[in-house]
């Protein structure tokens, strides 16, 4: 699927556009129950024309009444394409919530540069951030134009001065890169902030992408709004793994006032596919052979509350959840 934000993929795909919302039908399988407003008799009166004829459909919430008149087999059209509609959607929101989009949200730029903040991740943890960000890469970052990295660890390291193209050597190089990197846990709390204005100096890109891992420190958010909020370009702020709910609450005011978007993924702790040993040493910095099913996502911090709300009004209501409540 194509790289695009919901609000346009339902521009294009939406029941609006395929002339498939309600009213929408309502107008090609009948037709407006009309009334008007007559001055001598000071009200409004409606027609009365083939009363008790027609079957009759009242729309919400603007209270329009149509007569209905189509005959089974345009009434089954419709029926095969809102199953078609109701498919697509299912598919879509398939894609949303599945690799490197659930981790990661769906770029939407054509030339960005990611900075990537491991915090105090430990060495498993980081290994799965390597997974995971290698999958967004080869998925999202391989489908757009320009790109570069930079990590803001405790020493400001970037793998290209300005973006470069994208090119199947390019994503290759990126990949070897970020597995390179060394593990190192420890908080700099200017280095984030300095990451994020070096990639702004690149007057190329459209967009940031900033990639948190774990908590921040209250010095460290301080210094972001200072030195971030008047961004010329979005940046987009991506979690992974919060733990505390100030952290989400912070990344979604950075990103809203940059007007970027903002992204949370949490790892769900029930499965048993663990990295390996090798993957583990200090000292193997190859890619593994990626492996989705390592990165199952979980409700982010701040929904888990909203989810047992839903939980105990369903059954209130008899009515049946699907196992995982999305946000």
């Amino acid at each position: 699927m194509l790289l695009i934000s919901s609000a346009k993929w339902l521009q294009l795909h939406g029941l609006k556009k395929n002339k498939l919302t309600f009213p929408q039908i309502l107008s090609q399988i009948g037709f407006q129950h009309k009334e008007d407003y007559v001055s001598i008799l000071g009200k409004l009166v409606a027609s009365r024309y083939a009363n008790g004829l027609y079957h009759q459909c009242i729309t919400t919430p603007d209270g329009k009444l149509y007569n209905l008149t189509a005959k089974k087999d345009l009434l089954f059209h419709f029926v095969d394409c809102l199953t078609e509609a109701i498919e697509l959607y299912k598919q879509r929101m398939e894609w949303l919530t599945t690799e490197s989009r659930q981790i990661f949200g769906v770029i939407q730029e054509q030339c960005i540069t990611i900075i990537l903040d491991f915090g105090v991740a430990s060495r498993v943890e980081f290994n799965l951030c390597q997974e995971a960000l290698s999958m967004v890469f080869k998925q999202q970052v391989a489908q757009i134009a320009k790109f570069n990295l930079i990590w803001g660890g405790q020493d400001l390291v970037k793998w290209q001065e300005k973006a470069v193209p994208v090119t199947e050597a390019s994503i290759q190089a990126a990949v070897e890169w970020l597995w390179a990197i060394d593990h190192m846990p420890a908080v700099c709390h200017t280095g984030p902030t300095e990451a994020i204005m070096e990639a702004l100096f690149d007057d190329t890109i459209e967009a940031v992408y900033y990639f948190v891992v774990g908590d921040m420190p209250e010095c460290m958010k301080h210094l972001l709004l200072q030195k971030i909020t008047r961004s010329p370009c979005p940046v987009h702020t991506v979690s992974f793994n919060a733990r505390e709910e100030e952290t989400i609450a912070f990344l979604k005011e950075l990103s809203q006032l940059t007007t970027g978007r903002f992204h949370a993924f949490v790892e769900r702790t029930d499965y048993t596919d663990k990295f390996s040993t090798s993957v583990s040493k200090e000292d193997d910095k190859s890619p593994p052979t990626q492996n989705s099913n390592k990165l199952k996502g979980n409700l982010p911090l701040g929904k888990r509350s909203k989810q047992k709300k839903l939980v105990a009004l369903a059954k209130l209501l008899s009515v049946h959840l699907p196992g995982e409540v999305l946000s």
